[in-house]
């Protein structure tokens, strides 16, 4: 067992994760509950939570979708203490992501680096022209901190990566743990739907459940909270 496998194995039990060890892939979930045409989800805040359907009922067409998404996956006893993250992203023009875990991300602002239970990846809207936007997973998926996952993505190996084609009505489940990145985008647009599982609400859903991201003069990242007005939204944009 190396240095690293060592120290995962002390901080959590690495024969006691209840999460899913593997990327998996699960397509033809075509524009479930017509997602993508809601009100809910055109205007979408940054990061929101909810506690889960064992808690309370789907409180719009996004949260109608995830207990689609999620409820054959898992045990909901394993979430009973905790509930749903989720955001949506558009990537177009350039666009990406740099290799990260699924985490809470008050981490910005210098609090705890939590890693979050399990994701998942729902493309509700992929351009017939789409060049690249390629979701890649990394072999990596300790619980340690940012600064040892930032090393290790120095180190990666690229021969095990793997790379999945972004395809409308596809999903992808994975251990939020386990490093992942998009890859830039050429031509085209794809939007997607994603989601985290915590088994404990982290505090900075406590505070407010919806929340933007901006960035300030010098780059930082500032966290707003939002009242999001179709929260509640079970309609369709006209």
């Amino acid at each position: 067992m190396n240095t690293l496998e060592q120290a995962y194995t002390d901080k959590i039990g690495l024969l006691n994760m209840p999460f899913p060890s593997s990327i998996e892939v699960v397509d033809n979930q075509i524009n479930i509950h017509n997602i993508v045409n809601s009100k809910a989800y055109s205007t979408l805040p940054v990061y929101n939570f909810w506690k889960g359907w064992w808690v309370e009922e789907p409180r719009n067409i996004v949260e109608k979708t995830l207990k689609v998404l999620w409820e054959k996956k898992i045990n909901t006893d394993d979430f009973k203490n905790g509930g749903i993250e989720y955001w949506t992203r558009c990537f177009k023009d350039y666009g990406s992501l740099e290799w990260h875990q699924d985490t809470c991300e008050n981490h910005y602002l210098g609090e705890e680096y939590l890693i979050a239970g399990c994701s998942q990846v729902y493309y509700v809207e992929v351009s017939d022209d789409l060049e690249g936007g390629y979701f890649e997973a990394a072999p990596y998926r300790y619980r340690l901190d940012l600064k040892t996952h930032d090393k290790e993505v120095l180190n990666l190996d690229s021969n095990k990566i793997e790379r999945i084609k972004p395809k409308e009505g596809r999903c992808i489940f994975m251990d939020s743990a386990q490093m992942h990145r998009v890859t830039k985008i050429y031509k085209g647009t794809r939007k997607n739907l994603t989601s985290s599982l915590w088994q404990n609400v982290p505090d900075f859903y406590k505070e407010c459940e919806n929340w933007d991201l901006e960035y300030d003069s010098i780059g930082k990242h500032v966290l707003k909270k939002v009242d999001w007005k179709d929260k509640y939204s079970m309609e369709y944009m006209a």
